[in-house]
């Protein structure tokens, strides 16, 4: 599984780069096989053409197989940090996400 996870993030990490509208990018992590990704976009519609194309997509449709995986998404004038992104996934997630 920990293969075909890093294979998949590569290639969405790769796409997002790549797509119009991203403002930033952030992948880090907390714990062993823990990682979280924040990504800043232009608009909604920019954030939604990257997660519903290409390698994300595909990643989406395979996510069992990746791991567990847990979103948050909100619009802001600035960017958040981290500790807020968690803070909002565990609010969102019951408390059932790994700090």
């Amino acid at each position: 599984m920990w293969p075909l996870f890093q294979w998949h993030g590569m290639l969405v990490t790769f796409q997002a780069k790549k797509t119009p509208g991203l403002l930033s990018s952030k992948i880090w992590n907390k714990r062993l096989r823990t990682y979280y990704t924040l990504t800043c976009w232009e608009s909604k519609g920019d954030m939604l053409a990257f997660r519903n194309r290409k390698a994300h997509l595909k990643a989406m449709k395979i996510h069992r197989k990746l791991g567990e995986a847990k979103s948050v998404s909100w619009l802001s004038a600035f960017e958040p940090y981290p500790e807020e992104c968690l803070s909002r996934l565990k609010t969102k997630h019951r408390n059932r996400v790994a700090a």
